[in-house]
């Protein structure tokens, strides 16, 4: 598991008409903004967490983890006119197009939570929410036109782990009760949810993190603990 390093880099490419086939036990989603481009087509730049070495493209598997990043990249992002930042399924972002893209290997942050300080104040890292998550890559063969990405159940084995560890034991049931929801009922949980958000812009070392649980309208916060079996990326297929 690889630290949140604390900024955000976003790579451009073109949306095309195919969609991401994939499995995993839990609904993903990214954050991403739509570009006008000069032919008159448009260009999507998903969010990039982490340094080129340790980060990828931030997958988060709660969809409102993913609407409260969004919505804080747009209040807290002063260098970021876009103003524009959503939450999109995965499904709906063509990831092996992205794959190409990166060279036939996909390096993603499998987003769980936030980083937060001792009193669960959530840091805002150069303009953007620091994040908590589990580095993993895909590597593709060469040539390949369609492709299923499956998410191996380790990574959210590891995930499940952390939120125990934190005494978040209901997060699953509380990212299943968003997807449930319509919009507007999502929409209101949001809003609740930033209400009882606070922030920081102080970006020094903190190994505390934190999720927020719906069913009880709370952000739960615990200091982070190593685990160093689950400390090295690993490659998905």
């Amino acid at each position: 598991m690889k630290k949140p390093i604390g900024y955000t880099r976003a790579i451009h490419v073109d949306p095309l008409p195919m969609q991401t086939d994939y499995t995993a036990p839990l609904a993903l989603w990214i954050v991403a903004c739509l570009h006008p481009c000069r032919d008159g087509s448009i260009s999507i730049e998903p969010v990039w967490v982490g340094s080129d070495e340790h980060g990828g493209l931030a997958i988060f598997v709660s969809r409102l983890h993913a609407g409260i990043y969004a919505a804080l990249r747009n209040a807290c992002h002063t260098d970021d006119d876009t103003n524009s930042w959503f939450c999109l399924p995965l499904q709906l972002f063509d990831l092996h197009a992205y794959a190409v893209e990166m060279d036939t290997t996909l390096n993603c942050a499998l987003t769980f939570g936030f980083g937060c300080d001792a009193e669960g104040a959530l840091i805002i890292e150069n303009g953007a929410p620091r994040l908590r998550y589990f580095n993993a890559a895909f590597k593709l063969p060469d040539r390949i036109a369609e492709v299923t990405f499956s998410f191996g159940g380790w990574v959210f084995d590891a995930i499940r782990m952390q939120w125990d560890e934190i005494g978040a034991h209901a997060h699953v049931e509380s990212i299943a009760s968003i997807e449930a929801m319509d919009d507007g009922a999502f929409a209101r949980a949001l809003y609740i949810a930033l209400q009882a958000a606070t922030l920081t812009r102080d970006e020094g070392e903190s190994d505390c993190w934190t999720v927020y649980e719906a069913g009880t309208a709370s952000w739960i916060v615990a200091p982070a603990y190593g685990m160093a079996s689950l400390q090295n990326s690993r490659t998905l297929h």
